[in-house]
This record gives C-alpha cells, structure tokens and sequence, in this order.
C-alpha cells in the first residue's frame, strides 16, 4: 500500500520515489533510480520495520548512494496502537524534519521523512553497515563512550528556548505534556499486572513494590516534573546500545539513531537508561558513580552551570523510574517474534534486560526516596 505522497511499507517503494526524493534532497541531478532491491535488516526493532535497499541508476553520478535504509510503522497492533497514542512515530519524523545534521549528536543522514494523520510514516535513511553494532547486551566500554557523547548533546540544549517550539518535543509545562503524562499513568496502570504475569520470576517483589509506590505517588511526581523547566534538555527517550553505531575499522562512525521517544526532558533519564540497560549489574556496581561522575563533569566543560553533582545524582535516581515505567509499558506490547529472535541471539533473557537490571539499580540508590510526597 502507498499513501498520497509516499510509501507505507518497504514492499511499496518504487524507483520512481527514490528518484524524487534523492532528487529533492541534492543527492542526484541528472540520474535515475531504474532498480533496487529491498531486504529486510537482521536486527529488526520493536517498534517498527526497518529494510535496506540496494539502488542501481540508469547513469553515474558522484555521491550517489548505492544502499538506504528505511524505516516504516510496524504492522503489529498493539505497538503500533502504542506508538500512536504517545506520538512516537511523529516525534521521529519531527526530529530528523528540524535537527537534521545539528542534533548535537551524530545521526544517520536522513533523506526524506514523512507522515499522516493516521500515523504511517516513512523515513530513508544513511545506511550506517559499515559501522560497528555493540555485539553484547552489556559493554562496559561502550557505555562509557556513549556517556561521552551523551553529555555534550544534553549541554548544546541545555534550556534552550528553541525546545518550546516543536509540539512533538511536550516540553514541561505543556498542554501536551500534562496530556502524555495522564497517557503514560494509564499505560503503566494497565501493563503493570501483564507484566508481572508475563515475566513471572524475572519481575520480582522488591520491582512490584517500586511499581506500585511509583503509581501511588504519579500524580506528584507528574506535577514535579511538569515543573521541572530549569534544567530541560533534549533528550533521546530510550538511550541504549541497541540505539547507537560505533566507530569500525571499515570506516564507520558513531551515531544514535531510533529518535521515536525524543522529548525536552530532564538528561538524568538518557543516563540513567544507557546505564541500567548497557551494564549488568555487577558492571553497574562497579561503574556507575564513575559514569555519573564523569557525565556530570562533561556537562560542567561543556557550558552547563548551577547544576550540582548532588543533582545529577538525584536526576539519575529518578531516571531509573522512569525506565522502569518505560519497560513496563513496553514489554507486554512487544511483539513476541521480536523478543524470541532477540533472546536467539543474546546471551540475557528479555527480562533480565527489562526488570532485572533496573529492579537491582532502583534499590541499590535507594531511588523511591527522590520521590515526592
């Protein structure tokens, strides 16, 4: 199926839209797209379907590029019933429409981004093969560099006026963002006794506890982080290793992509997330007041100020909550194929990765004590 102006799914690009959109973009003048063939990339998300195409022309053209990826809405319900009442698909196509190559963070190059109001989308990105995929669920090195890079990104935007702009960003305060918070207690209502079933010993008591005092106090947690202005940023959402190409002795480069969850926020939730996800918990133990330390140093020589280490500690504290309230949502919704081939090919159980790991770290910093009244 194709929309009006672009296409629905991979099996419905044609080289004539290629040619447009390359055209459109300055990446061909004269050349035509006469054939490409389309495949679905290994490590599919879970939110929607990615596919590289391989493009041949009906004449050379410097720069040209010979393979794209695109990415398209899944067509499994539930997450994509998901993706649509919280605007994940806009807030993607937002991103890359006003951020471009200026995020503050390297990106894949996008070619072209699109969407309706029923939520369907197209992105054609830079294919970033040549680029080195974190090959463990855990990698103390890798999450390091990725701290590196996140703190400059949080600095760049650090109560930045332009953040109030762009409607699919919800900054604090916001029609918007009072509406998605009331959205995400009623997600984190409705999935919680799912997920507690579903994951059976893998979510246990202390996590069931957090879960249930995090809800009996949503409410003020909601109003604190709507007043919560003074040290928004842009944040990525869903800051993990799976998110992020590394450099690669073929000539890679390092860049973040699945922007679906972007939003002004408070950082101390990229860092958290990129923490709990990307160390297990023995790693974590030994490495996460260095790594918070190290954030927070990186913000301070990057321009940031009147932000104490104290409080990044306790943003870091109320960011592990709000993984947990991501990944209560999140894994009920998945679909089950995906976890099954993500589980074929890790050596950590979906939810040792969802529930174990931040179930650890929340108790560990005692994080329910940053909780409002």
């Amino acid at each position: 199926m194709t929309s009006d102006t672009f296409p629905e799914t991979p099996e419905s690009v044609t080289d004539d839209w290629l040619t447009q959109v390359l055209r459109q973009d300055g990446e061909i003048a004269d050349a035509s797209v006469t054939g490409h063939t389309t495949a679905l990339v290994e490590q599919q998300g879970a939110a929607a379907v990615v596919a590289r195409f391989n493009l041949t022309y009906d004449a050379d053209e410097p720069g040209a590029p010979r393979t794209l990826i695109g990415k398209f809405a899944s067509p499994h319900g539930p997450i994509r019933a998901l993706m649509q009442m919280i605007g994940g698909y806009a807030r993607e196509v937002e991103f890359y429409q006003q951020f471009g190559d200026d995020a503050g963070i390297p990106t894949p190059r996008c070619y072209h981004a699109s969407i309706d109001a029923s939520g369907v989308f197209a992105l054609l990105l830079e294919d970033m093969s040549d680029s080195r995929v974190s090959e463990t669920s855990t990698s103390a090195e890798d999450v390091e560099l990725a701290v590196r890079y996140l703190a400059p990104l949080h600095a760049k935007w650090w109560n930045h006026p332009r953040l109030r702009t762009l409607k699919a960003l919800r900054y604090p305060g916001s029609p918007a963002n009072e509406v998605f918070l009331l959205q995400a207690r009623g997600a984190f209502t409705d999935a919680l006794p799912t997920a507690k079933e579903q994951f059976g010993d893998e979510f246990p008591d202390s996590l069931v506890a957090a879960a249930e005092t995090l809800l009996s106090r949503f409410e003020a947690v909601a109003e604190t982080r709507q007043r919560d202005v003074g040290r928004t940023t842009l944040v990525h959402g869903d800051y993990h290793l799976g998110q992020i190409f590394f450099e690669s002795a073929r000539g890679g480069r390092f860049a973040v992509y699945d922007w679906q969850t972007a939003s002004a926020a408070n950082g101390g939730d990229d860092l958290a997330r990129m923490i709990v996800s990307g160390l297990d918990t023995t790693q974590r133990e030994a490495s996460d007041r260095r790594l918070i330390e190290l954030y927070h140093g990186l913000l301070l020589e990057h321009g940031v100020r009147e932000y104490s280490l104290q409080d990044c500690y306790n943003d870091f504290r109320l960011g592990l909550l709000t993984s947990l309230v991501i990944n209560v949502i999140a894994g009920p919704n998945m679909d089950p194929a995906f976890i099954e081939a993500s589980e074929a090919t890790s050596d950590v159980s979906a939810g040792e990765e969802l529930f174990l790991r931040v179930s650890a770290a929340i108790d560990a910093h005692d994080a329910l004590e940053v909780l409002p009244a």
